[in-house]
């Protein structure tokens, strides 16, 4: 009989596992149907087929390049994903209402719509070395 420490730790393992999977499958696609997405009031997810983009940001070789991009406010950022893993485009430090966590499978992209004044940092959950910022004026 398997006690309920060991049991806590395979509901954990079990419940990891599958957002890792969840992540990895996530991202908008070439055919534009979104993944879930958490976003805050000043940071709207977008279709990047129905949007021009202000700003692209390429993940490759475990960077997001460029590193920081300004845009105006209601300014679209496009991030697309060469680098062969899931990645996630996730805030750290933003403006109030701007969280934003979305997850991107490899070759997929994500567009999220920038509606207030302010710098947003970001990160991958894959690897957190990768680091970026919008700026929006």
């Amino acid at each position: 009989m398997m006690n309920y420490r060991k049991y806590a730790l395979l509901v954990l393992f079990l419940t990891l596992a599958s957002s890792v999977m969840l992540t990895a499958c996530g991202g908008y696609s070439a055919t534009g149907y979104p993944a879930p997405v958490t976003v805050g009031s000043t940071v709207q997810a977008v279709s990047c087929l129905t949007v021009t983009a202000d700003a692209s940001v390429s993940i490759l070789a475990s960077a997001f390049t460029p590193t920081s991009v300004n845009i105006s406010t209601n300014g679209v950022t496009k991030w697309t994903n060469n680098d062969g893993v899931a990645h996630t485009v996730t805030s750290t430090t933003v403006p109030a209402n701007g969280a934003f966590n979305v997850p991107m499978a490899n070759l997929g992209s994500v567009c999220l719509k920038f509606t207030a004044i302010g710098t947003f940092n970001y990160y991958s959950l894959a690897n957190l070395g990768m680091i970026g910022s919008v700026t929006v004026n």
